[in-house]
């Protein structure tokens, strides 16, 4: 299986492309910040699920989805990283990519294709 592994450098990551919270939840206080969408290279959205930094146990043991690492600079989101999930990566593994990155939340899509994976970096990281 190929690993793919996205992350932005320091220098990159002034400009940052746009996600949107769910309309459809913006009445409900428990889930409005629980989910949230990001566009991929192709206009596609993704939904993911949004899980806080210190959750890195649940997120290092999905098996298939994109995992994108973001910041929070000011209430203004920031992905700074998107990783194929399924790679086995540890609790501590990912802590320590959270630390390295500044990442506040994991967003996860929950998905079987890699394609995914690649549209969302295309996006989000370039």
């Amino acid at each position: 299986m190929q690993r793919y592994a996205f992350s932005l450098s320091r220098a990159r990551r002034a400009v940052t492309p746009r996600g949107q919270e769910l309309d459809s939840l913006a009445g409900s206080e428990a889930l409005r910040g629980r989910f949230f969408s990001w566009r991929g290279a192709t206009g596609r959205r993704y939904v993911c699920s949004v899980f806080q930094r210190g959750e890195e146990g649940f997120v290092s043991d999905v098996e298939s989805g994109a995992l994108i690492g973001v910041a929070r600079d000011g209430g203004v989101l920031r992905p700074v990283c998107v990783l194929a999930a399924g790679e086995r990566r540890s609790r501590d593994t990912l802590g320590r990519l959270a630390r390295e990155l500044g990442v506040a939340e994991w967003h996860v899509h929950f998905c079987p294709e890699i394609e995914a994976v690649r549209d969302l970096a295309g996006s989000l990281l370039n």
